[in-house]
């Protein structure tokens, strides 16, 4: 029993050491652990102001959009608008090219006939003038 009591001094002398040992680190990891609470408390807080912030940005950027939206509904009109305008200038400009080149052939055939018939001066301007003016009543007759 005697030894009993010993081994039991010994095991209690030990773990007095042990805990002795223990109490500088046992302190360094409570204050370890108190400024890791303190920077998730400042963490936590930075999370909540840039996450406040992120809804204001997105918010903005929706109002943005939409406006963006709405202006160009607004435009497409306008965008009608000048598509039918080229176009419409696309068939002026293609009647104009086949006038004008109905206009120059009948020019050019009346240049091919005072060619043939040798006139030159003022007959041959005459003749020219004369030769338009039958061909515009052939033109407006058809």
């Amino acid at each position: 029993m005697i030894w009993l009591g010993i081994g039991v001094f010994i095991f209690s002398l030990g773990f007095a050491v042990l805990v002795y040992f223990l109490i500088p680190v046992l302190k360094k990891l409570t204050t370890t652990l108190d400024q890791t609470a303190d920077t998730l408390i400042v963490t936590k807080n930075s999370i909540e102001d840039i996450t406040g912030e992120t809804k204001l940005f997105l918010h903005n950027t929706n109002d943005t959009l939409v406006d963006l939206n709405d202006k160009i509904g607004k435009l497409d009109p306008l965008f009608n608008i000048i598509h039918d305008t080229g176009e419409s200038a696309h068939h002026l400009t293609s009647s104009l090219v086949r006038v004008t080149s109905d206009k120059a052939d009948r020019a050019k055939a009346g240049a091919d006939l005072l060619d043939r018939n040798g006139l030159e001066g003022i007959l041959r301007g005459a003749a020219f003038i004369y030769y338009l003016r039958h061909a515009k009543k052939e033109y407006d007759a058809k």
